[in-house]
């Protein structure tokens, strides 16, 4: 760029708010007309100037709020800088621009103390808020791309990037995801691509690489834990750990569509960057990466979402549940397979006496730490049914003597003292399986990691003779009960969802939960 190119720049801002003297116009227009360059700055700047106006027109009444945040952070800036700063916006506020707009102002303020002082611009919002606001959005849509940045086709060329479109309906629990998976072997990679598209009472998996379509008929309680664990994915892929949000620096600022963005980025426990574009103005997020490092150190793209968005209208017939013409379809509407309830872990043992198997179904962690899992335990080969290991079990008391009795848990992360003890809650029958019900309370508070970690499992068999086995079965963290609703909705309606009649014990409450989890800590009981 030259100096007259310079000095154009400097007075294109003036013209567009109306405050360029008349002598210089027409230096100014004479240049625009033979710099193209020039010519599309101006073009910009006046696209921003209209983009202002209409978006913040409507939110003046607001604006007070905004003004007094920005006087505030001038009053941490030091000595001559903060008596400029001030005078500057003395001066700001008395432009047509500002009286336009003020929200526009605010934003041209923020910019002009970043310059003064020589310093990242601090940023009009909270980024501990992103979260919630996620949390909080009726409709979300994602769009962007997977890469493979750790995989290479036989011929040594790069695997092409796969599409990433996920919508979720939060409130009529309904969403729609695309998905894809790698099958390496020495001689070939193939990527394999899928979509699941659930609304109310069906889900259809496609399968588009095979050009096949499978339907699944789906409870109310799976419609909404779909959902959930949809929302949760999705949290995790945009933001990481939410607890460790705090730990993103501001590191830069790019307009993406001509609107002002943060760049935000993060160093992750798995040795992979996390980079978030959050809007200036209102830090909602636009757009992140996951970025790998590769083997000569360099970071790759792991996963671009180039586009995030929050309640916005949803396409008609995006959520219909009809196999794409030309698909072969396994099955019908009519014909659909009820969805098994398989959102844990499990472990399987064989030998000449045992058959042996043990399944998490589903976990949930109260806001006092403890923590509730239904779980199954059976060998296949007994011929004795289960019955009577549960007969005379109590609210509070020892765990059934099942062959593989998951007694306890420790959080994931090791080098640490906790440990959780089990107590009998209730249990429940589906089918020909028994389902123990354990309250896991803690002698200590739990390392800050464990949302993120989990837990291991504590076990001894009841057998004889002992098997020789080892069990390495991870718990997730499960879904967070804060409140009394919270426990009603998933963890009563799972212990429904896990009974032939549909019906929860009526002496397993939030109260009595609690309660016991209190006198297990006060008591200190082993």
């Amino acid at each position: 760029m030259n100096d007259e190119c310079r000095r154009a720049r400097d007075r294109i801002s003036d013209w567009i708010m109306g405050a360029l003297p008349k002598a210089d116009e027409q230096a100014l227009q004479e240049h625009l007309n033979a710099c193209a360059e020039c010519r599309r700055y101006a073009q910009d700047l006046e696209r921003e100037d209209t983009d202002l106006t209409g978006h913040f027109a409507h939110i003046d009444a607001g604006m007070a709020t905004r003004q007094t945040r920005v006087l505030q952070r001038i009053d941490r800036l030091h000595g001559d800088q903060k008596s400029n700063t001030i005078s500057l916006w003395r001066d700001i506020m008395k432009t047509r621009y500002a009286k336009l707009t003020t929200a526009a102002a605010v934003v041209a303020l923020v910019v002009i103390m970043g310059i003064l002082s020589d310093k990242s611009t601090p940023p009009a919002y909270a980024i501990t808020d992103l979260p919630v606001a996620f949390e909080e959005a009726r409709v979300i849509h994602l769009q962007g791309w997977n890469h493979f940045p750790r995989h290479r086709l036989p011929d040594g060329r790069r695997i092409p990037p796969v599409e990433i479109h996920d919508w979720i309906d939060v409130e009529n629990n309904r969403s729609r995801d695309l998905w894809s998976g790698l099958t390496i072997d020495p001689n070939s990679v193939r990527v394999t691509i899928g979509e699941r598209i659930s609304d109310g009472l069906y889900s259809l998996n496609i399968n588009h690489s095979e050009r096949s379509a499978q339907f699944y008929r789906l409870s109310e309680y799976q419609q909404k834990l779909r959902t959930y664990n949809m929302a949760k994915m999705m949290s995790g892929q945009l933001f990481g750990d939410v607890e460790q949000i705090g730990d993103f620096a501001l590191v830069g600022r790019e307009y993406l569509d001509g609107v002002s963005h943060d760049i935000w980025e993060r160093e992750m426990p798995t040795g992979r960057r996390l980079k978030l574009w959050l809007s200036a103005e209102t830090g909602l997020p636009r757009r992140a990466q996951m970025l790998d490092r590769s083997e000569n150190g360099q970071w790759e793209l792991q996963s671009d979402y180039q586009t995030i968005e929050y309640n916005v209208e949803i396409p008609e017939g995006l959520f219909a549940t009809e196999a794409p013409a030309g698909y072969a379809a396994e099955n019908s509407k009519e014909t659909a397979f009820s969805q098994g309830f398989s959102h844990g872990g499990g472990a399987g043992f064989g030998s000449d006496r045992y058959s042996l198997q043990c399944d998490t179904k589903i976990s949930f962690t109260l806001s006092n730490g403890s923590v509730i899992m239904g779980w199954t335990s059976f060998d296949r080969k007994a011929e004795e049914q289960q019955e009577s290991l549960f007969s005379d079990l109590v609210f509070g008391g020892p765990l059934p003597k099942l062959p593989v009795e998951l007694h306890g848990l420790e959080p994931a992360e090791s080098g640490n003292d906790v440990t959780y003890m089990g107590y009998h809650l209730t249990h429940t029958r589906k089918a020909d399986r028994f389902i123990e019900w354990t309250l896991y309370v803690p002698n200590d508070a739990p390392p800050a990691n464990v949302k993120q970690l989990g837990y291991r499992a504590l076990y001894r068999f009841n057998l004889d003779p002992l098997p020789a086995w080892n069990i390495g079965l991870a718990i997730e963290y499960g879904i967070p009960i804060e409140t009394a609703i919270d426990f009603e909705t998933w963890v009563i309606g799972a212990m429904a969802e896990l009974s032939d009649d549909g019906v929860a014990p009526e002496h397993v409450t939030y109260e009595n939960v609690m309660a016991l989890a209190r006198e297990i800590r006060s008591s200190g009981r082993p």
